[in-house]
């Protein structure tokens, strides 16, 4: 911060230079001692007593209310410069530009910067506003300074220099708010010097405002210093600020106490409406957060079924009850507001947000819930397949290795010939190949298992260990098979012979059977489909399978031809093969059958998705003209509101009611799309690509649309209480308009934020000029009644209601302290005959029941200052 901060402050001549630093020094010290005093301590030289930073870092602490790093405890000049340095940060901190001012210099006693300094804090702590230019305090400044001289025909203040030069202006001040502190008739504008006497000695002795300027400086100087004078003219407005009320009189206690009296049982009624519902609403919340094992489909669907139960039968009525509660504190808000008390405040976590906030979490828990219901359908749905999948193919598996290990072990080869050798020899060949085809379904029994490890299927364990058998009987045959096959290979060197007929048909015979048996298994498996694009892919996959039909064919065709080779030669059997060939061909025709009977299959699943394809295209219609209808009245709902003026409250409440009977006549919409979401249930649909609107989604629409429309109704007929309530006289009004076309810098009928503070400032409101974090919940609170739409403007209209409403029914501690001060004649009681007489029976015992008595007052004294501000919220009753 710099002294462009006022742009409009007047540049000082260079030939003035010396007295308005004179000045400045004497004012400045003036203002520094004013606070320091609180401490005891005292500045006689600003320069020389601020330069070790001790008196410096004192006064940040006094006029900020913050506590600073502890000063340095040494005296070099090191230290000193560490302290100036702490208040600098500080400063900077407090967004003030500090940055042309080193720390030295201070410690150096340069006055200039000295001076310098302390003007920012000035600026910064009494007198700066929040905009950059830093013009809006000082323009409130002087526009409160002229509204409380107008009355004063020998004062006209255009300025903090020319305009204080006679005196007159401070006097006018004072006479303006206490005149009875000064006989403002004795005074002239020839006695200039008798004036800033009369003025500076009553501020110091009767408002207790320390004399900042000097008598002569004022009377001597060619013009006196702006600076010094704002600084001045700050510390009147600050003692005067607060002064602004008039009295009133027994019927205005009697209506406060009626009123406070309705207002409390209103607060009991919210808090108990309030209780019961987060009581309902945590205790949901509760069940909706537990996530049971489910390792069934059956298990899965009935959760869903309860989940559906839950949203249908116990959410509506408690979403109206919301409503009731929302309604229930608007009114409250709206007459307290009416009635000039502070807003209601529930108690901790009991606040609209806060119940609004944990309705949010519950109908999140819901669909929470909904999905993971939804999760473990589809997870459950898949282990149970895959599950069936793998004991197909582990029984399968484990029959052909029946036995094997045996035969593998046996000496059967020793006694034997040459034919026999070769023989076993050329079966063992057969049974390797066997073996290796079997090898890709130990694979696949070992990915199912590990797969339904991942699903978390229930009987997982068992799965294991029944693939961990078979891999190590797997493992153990391959053992075998190799040592049998180095046994036979020494036996075969001495015995050679080979059936080339016999070996033929053992080779082609163990790929055929192990397609058939493959085959047999995949147009059995199980399988899930969800849409009509997933039984295409179905069938896509099996027209491949019986294209590759024809190629299987030949090689049968083939087998069947070395049967016939071999049965013509005289042979019963062959003894290099274990595939017999009426097995084979028993294979070949079972998969023929089977794949008949998979094309029916997929057949029948086709006609099932197309009905249920039905169901998701004819909610997919009726949602998407349910969701146009809401949208349609909800914009409706909005040209009510965005229509409605002051003069046309009453048209916009029975549009709003219309449009409650519009909402009533379609509500057979909602339940026909509720019988359609339950059929789709019950179908096991659970997603739709033709819409992305659920019944949550429209059910909540619709029910917040009608909660809405309540909501409108009960505000519209609040607007007309309020206006009702204006009572505005001629004169407060020019004054009102006055005030804001003053302010209104570019004329375009608005006031942004920092033009309405430097409004409600020369008004008088007990507002900070510098708004801080925690220090500024007046004006927010006003800020929120003026612009209520959220537009971050005010137009003239809105501040004039704004204005109404204060005027009309806004009583205030001060105001009921001036009433009870007129009852009791001036004491600072009041005796409870007074009291019996002035107010009816019921509101006499009120008071005696929350008065406490008054401690210095005769018997019957009551304290009536406690309980007047317990009732504005400003001490507990």
């Amino acid at each position: 911060m710099s002294d462009a901060a006022f742009a409009d402050e007047e540049p000082m001549p260079a030939k003035l230079d010396d007295q308005w630093e004179r000045q400045q020094k004497k004012t400045f010290t003036a203002w520094v001692n004013s606070h320091l005093r609180k401490r005891g301590i005292k500045c006689e030289t600003l320069d020389g007593d601020l330069s070790d930073g001790h008196s410096l870092l004192a006064l940040l602490e006094i006029i900020s209310d913050e506590t600073l790093p502890k000063p340095a405890r040494g005296k070099m000049k090191i230290h000193k410069v560490e302290n100036v340095g702490k208040a600098l940060k500080f400063i900077k901190e407090k967004k003030v530009d500090v940055t042309s001012i080193a720390a030295e210099e201070i410690v150096d006693c340069n006055l200039k910067m000295t001076l310098g300094l302390i003007w920012m804090l000035i600026l910064r702590f009494e007198i700066q506003d929040i905009s950059e230019e830093h013009m809006s305090a000082k323009d409130a400044l002087l526009l409160w300074c002229q509204r409380k001289t107008e009355p004063y025909n020998n004062v006209q203040v255009t300025n903090f220099h020319m305009s204080f030069k006679d005196g007159l202006a401070f006097c006018a001040l004072i006479h303006r708010h206490r005149p009875d502190l000064i006989d403002y008739s004795k005074l002239s504008k020839d006695n200039p010097r008798e004036n800033f006497k009369v003025a500076f000695e009553t501020a110091e002795r009767e408002l207790d405002i320390p004399q900042m300027l000097d008598v002569n400086d004022m009377v001597d100087c060619i013009k006196p210093d702006e600076r010094s004078v704002m600084t001045y003219v700050a510390a009147y407005y600050k003692a005067f600020a607060s002064s602004n009320k008039s009295e009133l009189a027994a019927k205005k206690i009697a209506a406060v106490l009626e009123t406070n009296r309705e207002h409390e049982a209103l607060m009991e009624e919210y808090d108990v409406m309030c209780t019961d519902l987060l009581a309902w609403i945590n205790a949901t919340i509760e069940r909706l957060d537990e996530r049971p094992a489910l390792n069934t489909v059956a298990e899965c669907q009935g959760n869903f079924e309860e989940s559906a139960q839950f949203r249908s039968t116990e959410v509506p009525p408690k979403l109206e009850e919301k409503g009731r509660l929302e309604m229930h504190y608007s009114t409250l808000q709206t007459k307290l507001r009416l009635s000039g008390r502070p807003p209601y405040v529930p108690s901790e976590g009991k606040e609209i947000d806060d119940v609004n906030a944990r309705w949010k979490d519950m109908e999140s828990a819901d669909a929470n819930r909904k999905a993971f219901l939804l999760e473990e359908l589809r997870r459950v749905q898949l282990a149970e397949s895959k599950a069936e999948r793998f004991n197909a193919k582990a029984n399968a598996h484990e029959s052909w290795t029946n036995g094997k290990d045996g035969e593998l072990s046996q000496d059967d080869y020793s006694e034997l010939n040459l034919a026999g050798v070769s023989a076993l020899l050329k079966r063992h060949e057969a049974f390797q190949s066997d073996l290796t085809a079997h090898e890709q379904r130990v694979h696949e029994i070992g990915t199912l298992a590990h797969e339904l490890d991942e699903l978390r299927y229930f009987d997982a364990d068992a799965v294991n260990d029944r693939y961990a058998a078979i891999y190590e009987n797997w493992q153990t045959l391959v053992q075998l098979t190799h040592d049998r096959q180095a046994r036979l290979t020494e036996a075969e060197e001495r015995q050679r012979h080979l059936d080339d007929l016999y070996l033929e048909y053992a080779k082609q015979a163990p790929p055929f059977s192990n397609f058939t048996e493959l085959a047999s298994e995949k147009l059995q498996e199980p399988y899930i489909v969800d849409t009509e694009a997933d039984v295409a892919a179905l069938q896509q996959e099996h027209d491949a399978f019986k294209a590759d039909l024809p190629q299987h064919q030949e090689a049968f065709d083939a087998l069947t031809t070395l049967h016939n080779g071999m049965v013509e030669l005289g042979a019963s059997s062959n003894p290099y093969s274990p595939h017999v060939y009426a097995t084979l061909q028993s294979q070949w025709e079972a998969v023929q059958a089977l794949v008949v009977k998979r094309d029916q299959q997929l057949a029948d699943e086709a006609a099932n998705q197309a009905t249920r394809e039905a169901i998701r295209k004819e909610w997919a219609a009726e949602a998407q003209e349910a969701d146009k209808f809401v949208a349609a009245e909800d914009a409706g709902v909005n040209d009510v509101i965005h229509s409605a003026t002051q003069d046309t409250l009453e048209q916009a409440v029975e549009a709003m009611k219309k449009c409650q009977t519009d909402m009533e006549s379609h509500q057979a919409m909602i339940d026909k799309l509720e019988d359609i979401n339950r059929r789709a249930q019950d179908a096991l649909i659970f997603s739709n690509p033709l819409t992305d609107i659920t019944i949550e989604s429209l059910r909540g629409k619709f029910n917040a649309l009608k909660g809405r429309i309540n909501n409108q109704v009960n505000h519209l007929e609040n607007q007309i209480l309020s206006r009702d309530a204006t009572n505005l006289t001629d004169e407060q009004l020019k004054e009102y308009k006055d005030s804001f076309a003053h302010f209104d810098k570019n004329k375009n009928g608005r006031l942004d934020r920092l033009e309405f503070r430097g409004v409600l400032l020369s008004l008088g409101f007990p507002i900070p000029q510098v708004p801080e974090e925690g220090n500024d919940a007046e004006f927010e609170r006003i800020w929120a009644v003026v612009d209520a739409n959220g537009e971050g403007t005010v137009e003239l209209e809105e501040f004039v209601a704004f204005m109404a409403q204060e005027a009309a029914g806004a009583e205030s501690a001060s105001e009921l302290l001036e009433a009870f001060k007129i009852l009791a004649n001036g004491q600072p009681f009041v005796l409870a005959t007074d009291l019996q007489r002035e107010l009816s029976p019921e509101l006499y015992e009120y008071c005696m029941q929350h008065m406490a008595p008054h401690p210095d007052g005769p018997e019957g004294a009551m304290d009536y200052q406690s309980f007047a501000t317990a009732l504005y919220g400003e001490s507990e009753l």
